[in-house]
Order: C-alpha cells, then structure tokens, then sequence
C-alpha cells in the first residue's frame, strides 16, 4: 500500500467512511513493525497520563492494545474507560488522532493477540517485573536468554491484559512540503459519523 493510498481525501474529493479511511491508515505495511501509538488516560485525580503502546490489531471497529494487569494504565482506565491515542508517521507526514471509550477484551481476544504478538514482546509480558528491573542489565540479559531457551511456546501470563479502543472522534491530519496541510475529523453520534475538514 502506497502512502497515497492513505492520504487524507483533498477539497472536491469524496470522503470515505471514516473507519474505512481509519483502516486504510493502519493497514500492514510489508516489512514493518506493527505501529506506535501514545496512548492518554487520565489520572485517578484528573491529572493527564500518557505513554506508548503497540498496536495489536483492528478488527475494522475497534483498536487493540495490551498492558500488563499491574500497570497504572489499567487502574486509570477501570477508573475512567475513555482514552485518545496519537499515531505519527513522520516519514510520510501524517498523523491520526483517535478518540473514543475503552472495554477489556475477551480472555479468547487477548490470547489471540498475544500468539499475533513478536516473540521478544511474548517474553517480555512473562519477564517484566519489578524484580527483573532491579537487576543489573548482565542479569536480566542471562535471566531473558534462560527463560527463552526454557519455554519455545509461551502462553499468556496471567498478567496479560488487552483493551479495546472504540473510536469517537477521528481525526486525519497529512502534511504537504509545497503547501498548507490537509485535515479531516469525523465525530460518531450513534451508528452514523459527521465528517468535516479542519484548517490544517
């Protein structure tokens, strides 16, 4: 897929059905890595809180991204179901702002998500702990190299949890080295989307 298969439809051109566009931008790329997103919550107390996760999938409704059960992220959003995630594509100069509730996922969904996920990502949800982070880098290295011999197969640890984010406002932003940029948002009332362009 070209990056003009994933721009954002100029003046005079139609504009596709946002979760259409939505999958077009997240689509695989051959050869690349399942992309970045920074994801923001908010605090027990109002205050912001972000930082980046991968992406797990799409199902064409719905963006799927994982955490271990004991990080603040999961306390926030039990607390609050609500998030925005920043996707950027600095090669190509786009950006997607997603907005929208958040729901746990299926154990079955999560279990699924974890097989889909790179190996060094699998060991990473059995390894990371706060008593491997204490550990001197040699350590933890010998700890990761051990366990990954030990165990070709993995399953989920019980620590894996995967959420849903359910997009209610989107919005396409593409940047233009000859000119001004090009932005679009759609907003979701229910079943239906309202789409109208922004100023760049």
């Amino acid at each position: 897929m070209s990056a003009r298969d994933r721009h954002v439809p100029e003046p005079g051109e139609d504009l596709p059905d946002p979760l259409d566009l939505l999958a077009s931008w997240l689509g695989p790329v051959p050869g690349a890595e399942p992309p970045l997103m920074t994801l923001a919550t908010r605090e027990i107390d109002g205050a912001p809180d972000a930082r980046t996760v991968m992406v797990n999938g799409f199902d064409g409704e719905r963006i799927s991204f994982h955490s271990d059960s004991r990080a603040r992220k999961v306390a926030q959003l039990t607390a609050y179901p609500y998030a925005v995630g920043v996707l950027v594509w600095p090669e190509e100069a786009r950006q997607l702002v997603v907005a929208g509730a958040t729901e746990r996922a299926t154990d079955d969904e999560a279990a699924r998500l974890f097989e889909a996920c790179p190996r060094d990502l699998q060991l990473l949800a059995w390894l990371n702990d706060p008593r491997l982070a204490l550990l001197p880098r040699e350590e933890r290295q010998e700890e990761w190299r051990r366990f990954d011999e030990a165990h070709p197969v993995l399953v989920p640890p019980p620590t894996w949890l995967c959420f849903h984010l359910v997009p209610q406002r989107l919005t396409f932003w593409a940047g233009d080295d000859d000119g001004p940029s090009t932005r679009c948002e759609a907003r979701r009332d229910g079943d239906d989307w309202t789409v109208h362009r922004l100023p760049g």
